[in-house]
């Protein structure tokens, strides 16, 4: 059985890597007992919801497999000298994507190598431009992300804008894709997979940022549902979001930042954050199967719908997505799904 195996975001889920943040051990280093304390709660809280995501989709009969972290000692060293914490390995989606039966990887994240190898050793094909050191400068896939493909079977969408451009589509397409498949340009100015999501056949979610998708010449006859009003605008009301610390850039569930902790993250920890306040969580979720979907939080709207489609939505939460940006789609990555290429549009 070939280890690799995905064409859509919908067909039953057999395997899926579930990314990881740091430890709360590997910022003891920190002096400011304020900054350390929030920030390993964070990291705690973070892992505890994962490890919850994790049970979710055993729970389904689909295997979970999580990356490795860095050694933490020379993580602890780069960060004394003051280079700042790299990314964790949280994110699998916006690394690399399972295009059928290969797995591109857009950028080669170290901690994700020993399951890149096990893949490969049993039987997968591993795309990965930029070679066996994990970085060439002159790769051609530099400063792009993954989440910016959309699989629909046959039909492949690509998000050519501000994290994927035209060439490097082209790059996938000759060297990843086969001539079977139909290229399809779909513009959102982000991560198409926090713009619009199919849960099946027919039943699109999608949200305010689709203002350039062309959706009813894409999928004609679809059901689609847009998500103007996002969960987190509910959080933040009931929450402690501060727009004079951070105007919109991250926020975090439950805590009220000091400015001590907001510098540090603004200074040393700025490759972690997004622009939250403009992501639709709503729409970035993780399909099981074409009667199940695992949202972060209740939208009633959402989950309305999906009743409406007879799919069952099922909540595991993510209490920093606020923080991280970035939701159950990006926090996960599937391998395996059951089936095989077909023709839905």
């Amino acid at each position: 059985m070939n280890p690799i195996n995905s064409y859509t975001s919908w067909q039953p889920l057999e395997e899926v890597i579930v990314g990881r943040a740091y430890s709360p051990d590997y910022f003891d280093f920190i002096e400011n007992a304020q900054v350390r304390d929030q920030l390993q709660q964070i990291l705690f809280e973070t892992e505890e919801d994962l490890a919850n995501l994790q049970r979710t989709i055993e729970k389904s009969g689909a295997r979970v497999r999580r990356p490795d972290l860095p050694n933490r000692e020379h993580f602890i060293q780069s960060q004394v000298h003051g280079q700042g914490a790299p990314l964790p390995p949280l994110t699998p989606r916006d690394w690399q994507i399972t295009l059928g039966d290969k797995l591109l990887r857009v950028l080669a994240v170290q901690e994700l190598n020993s399951l890149c190898t096990e893949y490969t050793q049993t039987g997968g094909t591993i795309i990965n431009p930029h070679g066996p050191t994990g970085w060439d400068e002159n790769c051609i896939l530099n400063q792009a992300s993954a989440s910016c493909i959309v699989r629909v079977g046959r039909d492949v969408f690509f998000d050519n804008s501000d994290f994927l451009k035209p060439e490097q589509t082209r790059w996938i397409v000759d060297n990843v894709l086969g001539s079977e498949y139909r290229i399809h340009e779909a513009i959102t100015d982000g991560h198409g997979d926090a713009v619009f999501a199919i849960l099946k056949p027919g039943v699109l979610l999608s949200s305010k940022h689709d203002v350039n998708l062309d959706l009813a010449r894409d999928f004609p006859g679809w059901d689609v549902c847009k998500i103007w009003d996002s969960s987190i605008w509910a959080a933040m009301e009931v929450g402690k979001f501060k727009y004079e610390q951070s105007p919109g850039a991250w926020y975090v569930q439950g805590q009220t930042p000091t400015p001590e902790f907001t510098q540090f993250v603004d200074t040393y920890l700025n490759k972690w954050t997004g622009f939250v306040a403009e992501t639709v969580f709503d729409v970035n979720c993780l399909v099981l199967d074409e009667s199940q979907v695992i949202f972060s939080a209740y939208n009633k709207e959402v989950f309305d719908y999906c009743r409406k489609h007879r799919i069952e939505p099922i909540i595991s939460e993510l209490r920093h997505s606020y923080f991280w940006d970035g939701g159950i789609s990006c926090c996960t990555q599937d391998i395996r799904r059951r089936g095989g290429l077909e023709t839905y549009l």
